[in-house]
């Protein structure tokens, strides 16, 4: 017993007070014999809260001093004191040993720690477990670093620290029950409690019952306690267990669960370059098993690990799976991910560490075999039921992947394995590689500076691009538009196909279009609800939700059958509309199977089905409980010849069944042998030992028909699982159909025009608008234009006043590009856009604590990495490059970086600076390049401060300067400040245009004095040059 002391004291924390104890030790020394006990509540000597305070005062009116000599104690007799002290031997101890349970946890305790002016009484330390706390014990050590949540009766209980824990995120009370702290809940709130405890980052495990009470009183386990075990287990990136209640009502657009939980595994592997963790190879598996999509792909990173940021950021886990150790720059990146609540990345990020004797993230040879024989069994499964060959080229593909990803693969499948969820990944078909070249390119300060997924504000996705073109009513399509938004195509022929069905959507009067439009407003999250088919995990009542909504589905277009000639002139809704009737055959046949109004009426699985005959069980089972049970009605006629009462009948009162009822006037005729269950004044309620055997029997067969239907109802789903990949396509067309209705719905504002897609690499952009800003403003927004030629003016040098609307522009001109390669409209009068590969943005400056770096070295890594990655078909920009330094400085670095755009790369690029000086490499490349500026208009005021009027207008030329007193102003800043602010820019002004004239008359000076010599000849010229000589340098 001392050992499972140890034991449980590894488990379960002692209770720490939360405040400091007093300075003064409690006269009472015998305080301190008590042993430290991890289990049992400790005495201590907190500073007061006023509400113990108070407390205190009232148990100082009425308190009892055992030495002091009180009015009632002075009166008492020789007989009474005699008493009193054998009370006290007797009871004396027990009385100070209650458990603390006696008191109100909510009146008496703070933080699990009884307080010091409530009536704390004295205890030692208990030797004696229950059963039920050792089976707790050994389920704690078999599963460490899980919170689990244990079946015990009709409530799931919480212990140690684990109640305290789930106390403090559930709201509930937690109390002392004999050695361990306690918490418990309901049994049907156990999915709701249970996601608060994931979406608080836990790994939470659920403990069942494996029997019940009428197989345990036959079985070998009659004196032990119930047998538990561990049935399912939860993280972030796990949950599947629940479709969102919205879902199953039909409003999933807005369920909480129709957004991202991916899983991804990151491994790397060393590649040295400057330093020994400036360059890895990384591999990335990411899987969202709610949905069953899955994302691979292996790259090389620099020290930045901006490769593995954009795809964080793209995929946006909610829980990583990550190798013991990483390399210094990836685990602050990490780092910032996960500990950052409030980033772009999304909240709570969980981070799950594979143990160091995981060796798949080392050993290559290791992972290979675990993922080949993963994928034999599952090849040898499906061919001999199914003979998938084209499951079988895939397995084989999949084992030719890079060896980082198959040690990725090979952790993320054995990760899941203790989840049940390892199925998605013989699911080959919805691997998708993330890296391909049939998508634009937007890394991750792309998606972040043009907020694609969400605002730079708060981090919401409200007013981001996503929230503009989300207008889907699933789950399902909400999810494949969060796919389209952030993976732009770049094939020419399927963005016109994407556009056109946009278009034909508008103004079609085609009768399909406004049915699916009303079904899809009601259709649950059939994706996930096929995904918990697959896995076997959905309810009866859920797996009739999907089969209705299916059904819905094939049953419009079959109806729409007579129609069928009218045909979409585009042919992407021309093959969404037609795989749609396909799979009523299927659905009805599946649905046949079921009695549909038992399932309606709840999710009794003894009753699910119409026939019993593929289930010879089943019917074993229900034929001896009908046995039984006529066995009861035969023996109610010996009942009614005992009782001499021809209208005796069995009742069932408080779920008790088979009560022989009497009247209390009739009891002489009452055997001695029946047990009396329950009464009232009238009458008595009897078991007779028939009916009490009987009884235990009948529970035997129910308990074993229960376990019966559920292993058949578990083949049912597997039957429908074998439909799996029909139905998914399905889905699949349909969360097309709902992003293309979105994009439509997008297209019908006012303003907005069908992109017209060119070969070309051009960019010219009529009456452009920002999509987002237009929103937020109460007037109206000042369009501009845009005109961009890879062959002419492909490169912009952009100035002008602060806060004069060039972030606004610069973001315009790329979000308007975005949108036409997703196929939506965009917000301008005509648009004609060549294809980009890619788009880069550098804008902001912000030091990185996380990684100790300056905000200009983020400035040149970012820079550098864009210069690297850019092509002649990316559109770059680049916003105040340099800024982070001294000027000279960084006027250098911009002038030669923006040449090395405009000569080498050659992209279509828009550098935004405050450096006038620019301006001449543009002069320089006058064919390639131009100026241009946002206009305004400066007001000289009486005090010569000038103040602007900004017109947010695209203008050619340079604003030559930057109007920073202006934004001072703007701020509210004392005019004193303003004062001292101008004449010192005034002063500031006037040396740097002297410093200007004297190089322009050095430079002269110079000129002249060479070609001097060359015309000495002519007296005439050389007078005249000596004449103007002395009026430069006069």
């Amino acid at each position: 017993m001392k050992s499972k002391q140890t034991s449980l004291s590894s488990f379960f924390k002692p209770a720490q007070p939360s405040f400091q104890p007093r300075r003064d030790p409690p006269s009472d020394s015998s305080l301190h014999d008590t042993p430290a006990s991890p289990f049992f509540v400790q005495e201590a000597t907190p500073t007061p809260t006023p509400a113990a305070t108070q407390h205190s005062k009232l148990a100082n009116k009425f308190s009892y001093a055992e030495n002091e000599v009180t009015e009632s104690s002075s009166k008492r007799t020789k007989e009474q004191e005699d008493l009193h002290q054998r009370f006290v031997a007797k009871f004396g101890d027990a009385a100070e040993n209650r458990p603390v349970k006696k008191f109100k946890a909510n009146d008496f305790t703070a933080n699990g720690v009884v307080q010091p002016d409530t009536p704390v009484l004295k205890h030692k330390v208990k030797t004696n477990y229950t059963p039920l706390e050792v089976q707790v014990v050994e389920l704690k050590e078999k599963y460490p670093g899980v919170l689990l949540v244990i079946e015990v009766g009709y409530k799931y209980k919480f212990f140690g620290e684990d109640a305290k824990t789930a106390s403090k995120i559930l709201n509930i009370a937690h109390y002392m029950d004999h050695n361990f702290y306690c918490a418990s809940i309901p049994t049907h709130r156990l999915p709701f409690h249970v996601r608060r405890l994931v979406n608080a980052g836990h790994k939470v495990g659920v403990v069942r019952q494996t029997e019940t009470a009428a197989l345990k009183a036959v079985g070998d386990n009659k004196q032990g306690p119930f047998l538990r075990e561990l049935r399912n287990l939860y993280t972030k990136g796990t949950f599947v267990e629940e479709m969102a209640a919205a879902d199953i009502e039909g409003d999933s657009g807005t369920s909480p669960g129709s957004g991202s939980n991916y899983l991804m595994c990151i491994v790397e592997e060393n590649r040295g370059g400057g330093g020994p963790d400036e360059r890895v190879r990384v591999g990335i598996v990411a899987v969202q098993p709610a949905t069953g999509d899955i994302v691979y792909d292996s790259f090389e990173d620099t020290y930045m690990r901006s490769e593995l940021e954009t795809r964080v950021l793209h995929i946006q886990p909610c829980e990583l799976l990550l190798p013991a150790t990483l390399s210094r720059p990836t685990e602050k990146l990490i780092q910032h991910i996960a500990l950052q609540r409030t980033t772009a990345f999304g909240d709570n990020v969980r981070v799950e560490r594979i143990p160091k004797d995981m060796v798949f993230a080392t050993d290559y040879n290791a992972a290979f075999t675990y993922v080949s024989d993963f994928y034999a069994n599952a090849t040898g499964s499906q061919s001999s039921s199914q003979g998938d060959v084209k499951s079988e080229t895939l397995f084989a593909e999949i084992l030719r992947l890079p060896e980082v990803i198959i040690k990725s693969l090979a952790l993320t499948v054995k990760y899941l394995t203790d989840f049940q969820l390892d199925h998605v990944f013989k699911l080959t078909k919805y691997f998708n590689h993330f890296s391909s070249k049939s998508h634009m390119t937007l890394n991750a300060n792309t998606m972040a500076n043009l907020e694609i997924y969400r605002n730079s504000t708060n981090y919401g996705e409200k007013h981001s691009l996503f929230w503009i073109l989300n207008h889907t009513n699933t789950s399902f399509g909400k999810r494949l538009l969060k796919r389209w938004v952030g993976r732009p195509l770049i094939n020419k022929g399927l963005l016109e196909e994407r556009t056109n069905a946009v278009e034909e959507l508008i103004s079609t009067d085609n009768p399909k279009v406004p049915k699916i439009r009303s079904l899809l407003k009601h259709l649950p999250d059939l994706e996930k609800g096929l995904c918990r088919i697959h896995y076997g995990k959905s309810s009866p009542s859920e797996l009739l939700q999907v089969l209705n909504a299916l059904e819905k589905v094939a049953e419009l277009f079959h109806q729409a059958a007579p129609v069928a000639d009218i045909k979409f002139g585009s042919s992407l809704l021309n093959t969404i509309f037609d795989c749609l009737p396909l799979i009523l055959e299927e659905v009805i046949t599946l649905k046949s199977m079921l009695d549909v109004t038992a399932v309606e009426r709840g999710n009794d699985v003894t009753n699910l089905f119409q026939s019993d005959e593929p289930w010879q069980e089943i019917s074993e089972y229900k034929l001896k409980i009908n046995d039984t049970e006529q066995e009861f009605q035969e023996y109610l006629t010996e009942l009614r010849k005992i009782l001499r009462n021809s209208t005796t009948q069995y009742v069932t009162v408080a779920g008790i069944e088979y009560l022989v009822e009497v009247k209390n006037t009739e009891l002489k005729k009452v055997p001695q042998n029946w047990i009396k269950i329950s009464g009232t004044k009238a009458v008595s309620r009897f078991h007779t030992p028939f009916i009490i055997a009987k009884a235990k029997e009948k529970e035997q067969y129910r308990d074993r028909l229960k376990i019966a239907s559920q292993k058949a109802y578990q083949d049912y789903l597997h039957q429908v699982s074998e439909r799996y990949e029909l139905f998914r396509d399905v889905v699949q067309r349909l969360a097309q159909l709902d992003c293309l209705l979105s994009l439509a719905t997008v297209a019908i504002q006012p303003g907005y025009c069908k992109p017209e897609y060119v070969d070309h690499l051009i960019m010219k952009v009529e009456n452009g608008r920002h999509p987002m800003v237009e929103q937020l403003l109460s007037g109206g927004f000042v369009p501009n234009d845009v005109e961009f030629d890879s062959d002419a003016s492909r490169t912009m040098v952009l100035t002008g006043p602060n806060m004069g609307g060039k972030s606004s522009y610069i973001r315009q001109v790329a979000l308007i590009a975005i949108m036409g390669q997703i196929g939506s409209y965009v917000p301008a009068d005509s648009a004609r856009l060549g294809i980009l590969d890619a788009v880069y943005t550098r804008m902001g400056a912000l030091d990185n604590l996380q990684t100790g770096e300056s905000t200009f070295m983020i400035e040149l890594h970012e820079t550098s990495d864009i210069m690297k990655q850019a092509t002649a078909r990316s559109l770059v920009i680049l916003d105040e490059l340099g800024r982070g330094t001294s000027t000279h400085d960084g006027v250098a670095i911009a002038y030669a970086v923006l040449q090395h755009f405009i000569a080498k790369i050659q992209s279509i690029t828009i550098f935004v600076t405050h450096y006038p000086s620019l301006a001449e490499l543009v002069n320089e490349h006058s064919e390639h390049a131009k100026n241009c500026h946002m206009a305004f208009i400066e007001n000289k005021e009486d005090d010569e401060h000038s103040t602007l009027t900004f017109l947010y207008k695209l203008t050619n030329g340079v604003a030559m300067r930057s109007y920073g007193l202006n934004v001072a102003r703007l701020a509210n800043l004392p005019k004193s400040i303003l004062d001292v602010a101008h004449q010192k820019a005034s002063e500031m002004e006037a040396k740097h245009e002297h410093a200007k004239d004297m190089q322009t008359a050095y430079r002269t000076q110079r000129f002249l004095s060479s070609i001097y010599g060359r015309i000495s000849q002519d007296d005439t010229v050389r007078k005249d040059l000596q004449l103007l000589y002395r009026q430069l340098v006069g």
